[in-house]
């Protein structure tokens, strides 16, 4: 028997309940998120957030798995683009997606289903990046057994993560001179790649 799609108005509801989940995060941290904060954000009672998502762990799991899904999409696409690695630092060190990551990973540390669903996306994510990487780098003239593809995604979103991970807190890491001298480095990678495609 074909199983019923759900109702738009209960998609929606989700929707905004996941919305709602987000904006708490990024807002006040992933500690804020409970029955009672997300539903007094989205108007409606609390045990209502349960009929939505059971558990509290399954709503971080449904968050993760909204972006995680986009995530994995967006990262072939920034490999398909004119400017691949150039794109990529942007893509990750985007503030608001990365500062939503922090949390996420933050409350993986207490919450089992989440660290597994973490996991599981780190690795899907980064064997896109492994399998792109292996060929790209020629393309830019990096020996990929002097700076493996590993190493490479590894350190490319290390540092986004660090860099937006400290700019969120406010620290005085000089992490705004580190995003700007990377984002240097890559517009030379980017004109040192042209001129090589274009022998």
């Amino acid at each position: 028997m074909a199983q019923r799609r759900p109702r738009a108005a209960t998609e929606e509801k989700r929707k905004r309940i996941l919305d709602a989940a987000e904006a708490l995060m990024l807002t006040d941290r992933y500690a804020a998120v409970s029955s009672p904060s997300v539903a007094a954000a989205v108007g409606i009672q609390a045990p209502l957030v349960h009929y939505y998502f059971s558990t509290l762990d399954d709503l971080f799991v449904a968050v993760l798995q909204r972006r995680a899904g986009r995530n994995v999409e967006r990262m072939a696409e920034v490999f398909d683009s004119p400017e691949p690695l150039l794109t990529w630092w942007r893509e990750v060190s985007d503030p608001r997606g990365t500062a939503l990551f922090v949390e996420l990973l933050a409350a993986a540390n207490h919450r089992p289903a989440l660290k597994a669903e973490v996991g599981d996306m780190a690795r899907r994510v980064r064997a896109t990046q492994m399998d792109r990487l292996s060929t790209l780098l020629g393309e830019y003239g990096i020996d990929a057994e002097e700076v493996p593809p590993a190493l490479f995604a590894a350190a490319m979103q290390g540092l986004a993560f660090g860099v937006v991970q400290d700019q969120a807190a406010g620290y005085d890491t000089h992490a705004d001179d580190a995003a700007a001298a990377m984002e240097r480095l890559l517009i030379r990678l980017e004109e040192h790649r042209r001129a090589l495609l274009r022998r």
